[in-house]
This record gives structure tokens, C-alpha cells and sequence, in this order.
């Protein structure tokens, strides 16, 4: 039984490390690499460390005895998840933050007082120190309630790339308050398997990891190449603008001659800079985006019973494709079915 129970302690130390693991490795990855990283994932990588000390704090606990004072400076990193988790998601969302000020560091002052205060702080299971452990539950609670809701309330462009990043930062706040909630439980004594937030944050990662895979666009870098360009965000703002009017009036993407030096023309901007403004407002290049807008108006056309008995091929080079293959290949890649398909869906 003896020897059961050490084999099951090492299964235990080994699943429970995977996450601390692989958080601390991909948070020093993107500190390391932060010059050629949007500015969101220095606070990624801040939140990734955070929680990646505070479960490692936990697994080793679990073995070893920590002075008092130790446990609380690791708990103080607590402190610092929220902020991050709204930096990091309104600097994806908008490249700067939001609201709640332009400085960063003022949402980590609480983390400092605590780290400055916590040789006074107890740690030993009364009603005081468990006091201050929900202190630090809630306020990470709070900056990710608040985040969530900005994220559900605030519009967002209809763009595939801003849909995608919607859906990663929602499911990056709830999966934190999942974690939280869980620690919180473990707390309290309702769940009472300690090493249970260990294997819930090794998960946790894992679908991080997995999630990032499937879209690397997420980390890389995208405006800051145009670091260097004149043109401001408000000007960017006003030109993407017009564009967006003139494809909705006049629809010039149906012309399948359209270039980037016609469009740059009817703007009255260089081809350059209308590249930039695409490329920043919408995240995607200037063939892509016009791209989008044909397939756009492709299913808008298949699904509408004015257009019912127009063939796929008519259908594809009245949205502007010029011809039948390119159409194929864009309307799979962005819709993930064929034509074919998209139209029957839409009859039943």
C-alpha cells in the first residue's frame, strides 16, 4: 500500500508540473522574445508567470514546509493576474488599453503594498489570513468580470480575424475564472483535494497550448511593423472608413479587375499607406480583405431566393472572382465548405 501511495504521489507531481511547466516556459518565451512580440504579450507572459509561481508554490508546499512570509509573497503574484488578463485583452483588441488610464503600472500597486506588507500579513489559517486569500480571489474576479463584459459589449469589427480573437479572449477570461472559482472552492473546504488546482491549471494550459496552435496569429507581431510610418491611428481610422463606405455603396470589389492602385486612386492615397490601413484596421492584406468581401457577398447571393436559380459559377463571378478555381479555394478556406454545400445548408 505504502509503495501504491508513493507511486501515485510521483503521477500526482508529475501531471501537476505539466502546466506550472509549460507557463513558465512560453512566459519567458515571450518576455525573451518581446521585441518581435505585439506589446499584448508582455502582459500574457506577466499572467502566465503569475499563475505559473502561484500553482508551483502549491505543488511544492504540498511536500515541503514554506516559511510563512514566502507563501505570502507568492501570493501576492496573485495580484497580478487580473491586471494582466485586461491589458494583455485590450491591447489584442484595440493595440493600446481601453480605458482605466494609459499607464500600466498602476493596476500593480496593490501587488507592491502587498509584497511590502507581507511579513505582517498572517499565514496560518485564520479567519484574517483567509480573509486576505479572498481579497486576492476577488480582485482578480473583478478585472476578469470587468474584461468579459467590455469584451461582450463593446463592438467589434466583422472581420474573421476580430471574431477569432473575440473568441479567444472570452475563452481566456473564463477558463480564469474557472481556476479561480476552483481555488476559491479549495479554500473554503468544499473541494478538498488540494493537488486538484494543479491538474485543473495543467489542463487549463494544455487548451492554451492547443488553442495557440490552431492560430499563431494571435502572438505574432502585426501593426508594429508600421512602427515607423506617419500615419496616425485617427487618420488610419478615418481612411478605413471610406473605404468601408465606397464597398458598401459601390460595391467595387464586384469589379474583378480591381487593384491596389485603383483603389489607392479612388481614395487618394498612396498604395502604400492604403496597405497599412487594411492591414491595421482589418488584420489581413489587401487581397485577402477584398477576398473576403466577394466571398461575403457570394453567400449573401446563395442564400437569397432572387438568386436561387443562378448557377454557382454565375453567382461567382458576378461577386467579382474572375474565376471558377479561385472562388472554390477562397469560399472553402473562409466558410470551411464548398459552395455546393453552403447553398444546400441553407435550403433545409
Amino acid at each position: 500500500m505504502g509503495q501504491n501511495e508513493e507511486i501515485f504521489k510521483h503521477i500526482e507531481l508529475f501531471v501537476g508540473s505539466i502546466g506550472v511547466i509549460l507557463s513558465l516556459f512560453f512566459g519567458l518565451f515571450l518576455l525573451i522574445n518581446r521585441r518581435q512580440q505585439p506589446k499584448a504579450n508582455i502582459f500574457l507572459a506577466v499572467y502566465l508567470l503569475a499563475f505559473s509561481l502561484r500553482i508551483g508554490k502549491s505543488l511544492f508546499f504540498n511536500y515541503f514546509p514554506i516559511d510563512p512570509v514566502i507563501r505570502n509573497i507568492f501570493l501576492g503574484v496573485l495580484l497580478a493576474i487580473g491586471p494582466s488578463l485586461w491589458l494583455y485583452s485590450s491591447l489584442l483588441r484595440n493595440g493600446k488599453p481601453a480605458s482605466l488610464g494609459k499607464t500600466y503600472v498602476w493596476h500593480y500597486i496593490p501587488m507592491l503594498l502587498f509584497m511590502c506588507f507581507c511579513w505582517w500579513i498572517p499565514n496560518d489559517g485564520s479567519a484574517i489570513a483567509m480573509g486576505w486569500y479572498f481579497f486576492l480571489l476577488i480582485h482578480i474576479t473583478t478585472y476578469t468580470l470587468y474584461t468579459i463584459l467590455y469584451l461582450l459589449y463593446t463592438p467589434i469589427p466583422a472581420t474573421d480575424r476580430a471574431s477569432d480573437i473575440q473568441k479567444w479572449l472570452l475563452f481566456f477570461c473564463i477558463t480564469t475564472l474557472v481556476v479561480v472559482l476552483f481555488i476559491g472552492l479549495l479554500a473554503a473546504g468544499i473541494i478538498p483535494y488540494y493537488m486538484g488546482m494543479a491538474f485543473l491549471f495543467s489542463i487549463v494550459i494544455i487548451c492554451f497550448a492547443v488553442w495557440a496552435l490552431k492560430n499563431p496569429f494571435l502572438f505574432r507581431l502585426t501593426a508594429e511593423k508600421y512602427a515607423n510610418s506617419s500615419l496616425d491611428q485617427k487618420e488610419s481610422k478615418g481612411h478605413m472608413q471610406r473605404i468601408a463606405l465606397l464597398m458598401k455603396e459601390d460595391q467595387l470589389f464586384l469589379n474583378p479587375e480591381l487593384s491596389l492602385a485603383m483603389l489607392s486612386e479612388n481614395i487618394g492615397i498612396s498604395s502604400k499607406k492604403l496597405s497599412q490601413v487594411i492591414n491595421q484596421a482589418e488584420g489581413v492584406n489587401y487581397s485577402q480583405y477584398i477576398t473576403s468581401l466577394r466571398v461575403s457577398e457570394a453567400q449573401r447571393r446563395l442564400r437569397s431566393e432572387e438568386f436561387k436559380h443562378y448557377k454557382i459559377a454565375a453567382i461567382a463571378y458576378d461577386s467579382g472572382f474572375n474565376s471558377i478555381s479561385s472562388f472554390n479555394t477562397a469560399f472553402k478556406k473562409i466558410t470551411k465548405q464548398t459552395a455546393v454545400a453552403y447553398r444546400q445548408s441553407k435550403d433545409t
